[in-house]
């Protein structure tokens, strides 16, 4: 049972918490890092690092309208995708292949959840209507319970 100096409490609280968030509000980088921290739950899969990005090449290199090539390395295996925006630009669709092809089950997470996919014979897989943001890409392969490869973050 609460007493009403804890009614009062909380409702101070409450109150100085909304002109703290209206004031000096918590920038969307650290939410998002504070999120991404949550992965050292899977501490013992490969990390595969981004190795190649074809935005970073250079509007010389590349034309505006091509689509965004990805390529992430480890010692488990090399995951190269492409991204596309979907019409209108609003989502995002990814074409992937896993080198050293296999099958596998490709979970992409992003800040509103997480989409799952089956990687073919030849490592190819495909998913559409991806908010544009933050991804990480995670492959089990051979019905392994945990993740055996995750990427680094990236935003798409």
């Amino acid at each position: 049972m609460s007493s009403p100096d804890d009614t009062n409490d909380r409702e101070l609280l409450e109150a100085l918490g909304a002109v703290l968030d209206e004031i000096d509000p918590v920038p969307e980088f650290l939410a998002d890092a504070a999120r991404m921290s949550l992965s050292w739950r899977t501490v013992d899969a490969e990390l595969a690092e981004l190795t190649a990005d074809s935005a970073l090449e250079g509007p010389a290199v590349r034309s505006a309208r091509a689509p965004r090539m990805l390529t992430f390395d480890s010692d488990v295996a090399t995951v190269v995708i492409e991204v596309t925006a979907d019409v209108g630009g609003a989502t995002r669709q990814l074409l992937g292949q896993i080198l050293h092809p296999r099958p596998a089950e490709v979970q992409i997470r992003h800040l509103g959840g997480s989409v799952t996919v089956s990687a073919d014979e030849h490592g190819r897989f495909r998913v559409a209507g991806l908010p544009p943001g933050l991804i990480r890409l995670a492959c089990r392969f051979g019905g392994a319970a945990q993740p055996q490869l995750i990427t680094s973050w990236v935003t798409i």
